[in-house]
């Protein structure tokens, strides 16, 4: 029996109808454990405990397709970006298994850039410039879940990342601001 993180159930439930296949994942390797990845078998305790919550309308068989539909072996970033990953040992991610290899434990934002520029750039969107940049938000997610750091401290790294220019961000303040590696 597969024991589960309760702050992890209670953000799920408190998310709702709102929540995807990709927002539920991202909760659950936050939480599960510190390994990357979450297993399989963590993955149906989850889904088996949110089905039976009076205060839950989980669409357990709607998870259960989504996840098969989108799942890949692959190793390294499938650009159409909506891919479930196989880790290996029966755990899944929404990275691929490249990622967390070489960015477990990564606290700078820029090595993240420099990653996504030379491996997976179909994750990266072009400034007004032309530069290629990350959304914020989604840098978020992977640093919180491949780099191991919680989304509070991906932030403050971001932040301490612009304020030292090593990487900038998009002139607006639009709330999916685009983040880039400063101009050397």
């Amino acid at each position: 029996m597969v024991d589960t993180d309760q702050q992890a159930v209670e953000e799920i439930v408190h998310q709702g109808d709102a929540l995807g296949t990709r927002e539920l994942l991202d909760i659950l390797e936050r939480y599960h454990d510190d390994r990357p990845g979450v297993p399989e078998a963590a993955v149906d305790a989850y889904v088996q405990e949110l089905e039976e919550r009076e205060d839950s309308s989980f669409d357990r068989e709607g998870f259960v397709a989504a996840v098969g539909e989108r799942r890949t072996g692959s190793e390294s970033w499938v650009d159409d970006g909506d891919r479930i990953y196989e880790l290996g040992d029966g755990r899944i991610s929404q990275y691929p298994a490249a990622w967390h290899d070489r960015l477990r434990g990564e606290r700078d934002p820029a090595a993240y850039l420099r990653f996504f520029e030379a491996t997976a750039p179909s994750v990266l969107g072009n400034t007004s410039g032309g530069r290629q940049r990350a959304n914020e938000d989604q840098l978020i997610d992977v640093m919180a879940v491949v780099g191991g750091m919680d989304r509070e401290a991906a932030k403050a790294e971001i932040e301490a990342a612009r304020d030292d220019d090593r990487i900038a961000e998009d002139a607006d303040q639009h709330p999916k601001a685009g983040v880039y590696l400063a101009e050397d």
